[in-house]
Parts: structure tokens; C-alpha cells; sequence
């Protein structure tokens, strides 16, 4: 594979697709103006309750897309948009979590639930990183991933780097978890090798092993069949290497140095920065803060840990 040819090709469908996405009618009615007006009706006794997840998931992607049309097309940071992304991408699991807890009714990708708490670490935000995986390893055991050993599906299997971030995530310190009682990619390359020496102190190694990563990334997000499932294959992930950056970031907070070059034309594009300085200001959302207001009055064991920005 022409790595550097495979980035180029990806950054022109990406920033064509963001360019498209922003102006889009629909996509605007759909991810923009709707939402909104919807959390106000919950609010008001007039939207079911079950529909705020999907409500949250809708005005995060709205911001995560505006975010990197931001950072790919036009040249400005996008900290603004990135921040209400994660915002809003925790709160969907705190919605999810609580419906699969208390009734068994909630769920979320294992694709999408790792890119949120990536993101939250990239934001520099060690508390809402720490919620969303302790949420991300019960919900193992529940149906916000449902991963245990079955004979109804070996869904487990499919995403490598949803194990790796997971993995990485109870290494730093969040909740330890056996990977031999759920269903796991018999194959872990490339991440394999940086789970067994993550803090490493060894430059050499640390820039070898995102070029091994980055490489995995772009061959993943290449759409090569339409049978089978690539693990970076949607354009809002095709050149954002977000499971590249939440190590990097990990290793950051465990006071560890990391090459500020990286030879792989993934690492040269402008999606494949760190935002700094972080942690990134909370932005205020106080619509939002309105409906976890209310939905705790029937899920009072739900949000633990979430602070209204001041």
C-alpha cells in the first residue's frame, strides 16, 4: 500500500464530504434545528424519554463535523465545536447506560463508543474520560455493548481498536476486565505490541509503532468490499486517527514525552493534532442540563459526576 498516495486520496473525499455535510438542507433540519426543539418538547411532557440518546448522539455529530471542517478546510482550531462534541457524546452514553442498566433497553457501537472516550481524552478531559469508560467496561456485561461469549453472535470480534482503547484505558488506571470471558478479535496486530509496553520510554519505539497504527488506520479506511466491515471506513473517522491520539494523550498524562514528528503522511495532516493547551474549556449547555435535570427525577442513579459548566 502507497500510504502517502491512500492519504491524499482520503483527505480529498473527506474534506469534499465535510464541505458537503455543513451545507447540506436536510442534514442542517435533521442534526441542527431538530434536536433542540425536541428536548424542549421532552421537557415539556411531549417527546418520549427513550429518544434522548438519539437526541444527543444527533447534536454531538452536528459539532464533531464542524469541528473537523474546521480543522481540515478552513484552518482555525474547531475547540469550540470539538468541546460540545464531547459534551454531548457523554451525555448519549450516560442516556444509553441508564436505559441498559435499569431496563435493558439502551446501546451504543463499539466503534462510536470508543470515539467518544477518545475524544474526551483528546479534550483533555480526565473526569469525563473516566466516566465514559467505567460506563464503556459494565457495559460489557449489559446491553450498551453485550459482549460476553454467546452463541448469538461474535460481535466482539470485529473492532481491534475498540479493545485496544478499552485496554489501554484500564491499564491507566480505570476498571480491570477479563477479555477471555467476552468475544475478542483473535488477531490484535498492530496494538498488540504497544498494550504490552505502552509506557514506554523508548522514543524510537513510540514513533514506530503509530507509523505501525497509522498504516492500519488508512488500510482500514480504505472501503475495500462492501461485505465486510472496516474499522475506520466512515468519513468522519477516515482521517481523524483518534485511537492514535488517546494513546499519545494517555502518555502525556503519565508524565511521558512523545516524538513531535511522526514519519507517516496520517500523522502530517491536520486531524492527526493534539489540541493544546487542554483541557479544553467546558462549554456551557444549558438546554442539555435541563433534560439530565429531569431525567434524573426517573433515573436518579444516572449523570454521576456531571457538572453544569460555570
Amino acid at each position: 500500500m502507497d500510504s502517502k498516495r491512500e492519504v491524499v486520496k482520503l483527505q480529498k473525499n473527506v474534506s469534499k464530504w465535510l464541505k458537503q455535510w455543513i451545507v447540506n438542507p436536510t442534514l442542517i433540519r435533521n442534526f441542527r434545528d431538530r434536536p433542540p426543539g425536541l428536548f424542549e418538547a421532552y421537557l415539556a411532557g411531549e417527546d418520549e424519554i427513550s429518544l434522548l440518546g438519539s437526541r444527543a448522539r444527533k447534536i454531538y455529530f452536528r459539532h464533531l463535523v464542524h469541528y473537523e471542517h474546521a480543522v481540515l478546510n478552513e484552518g482555525s482550531n474547531g475547540y469550540t465545536d470539538l468541546a460540545l462534541a464531547v459534551r454531548h457524546a457523554e451525555a448519549y452514553i450516560h442516556f444509553e447506560t441508564a436505559f441498559a442498566e435499569f431496563n435493558g433497553g439502551g446501546s451504543v457501537l463499539q466503534n462510536e463508543a470508543v470515539l467518544y472516550f477518545s475524544l474526551a481524552v483528546i479534550a483533555g478531559w480526565k473526569d469525563a474520560a473516566s466516566r465514559i469508560g467505567q460506563a464503556l467496561i459494565r457495559g460489557l456485561d449489559t446491553s450498551l455493548l453485550d459482549l460476553r461469549h454467546t452463541d448469538r453472535h461474535r460481535a466482539g470480534e470485529i473492532y481491534r481498536h475498540f479493545w485496544f482503547i478499552l485496554r489501554l484505558y484500564a491499564q491507566a488506571g480505570g476498571p480491570k476486565f477479563d477479555t477471555s470471558l467476552y468475544s475478542y478479535p483473535p488477531d490484535m496486530s498492530p496494538y498488540a505490541t504497544v498494550l504490552d509496553d505502552w509506557l514506554t520510554t523508548d522514543p524510537g519505539k513510540v514513533h514506530d509503532w503509530v507509523c505501525a497504527m497509522a498504516d492500519f488506520h488508512v488500510q482500514e479506511a480504505r472501503n475495500t468490499a462492501h461485505d465486510e466491515i472496516d474499522e475506520f471506513d466512515a468519513e468522519d473517522v477516515m482521517l481523524f486517527p483518534y485511537e492514535i491520539l488517546c494513546w499519545l494523550r494517555l502518555r502525556e498524562w503519565a508524565g511521558l514525552e512523545n516524538p513531535k514528528r511522526f514519519d507517516h503522511p496520517l500523522m502530517q495532516q491536520p486531524l492527526a493534532q493534539l489540541p493544546a493547551p487542554v483541557p479544553l474549556d467546558v462549554p456551557a449547555t444549558p438546554l442539555l442540563d435541563q433534560v439530565i435535570v429531569r431525567f434524573r427525577q426517573e433515573f436518579p442513579d444516572s449523570f454521576i459526576g456531571w457538572v453544569p459548566a460555570q
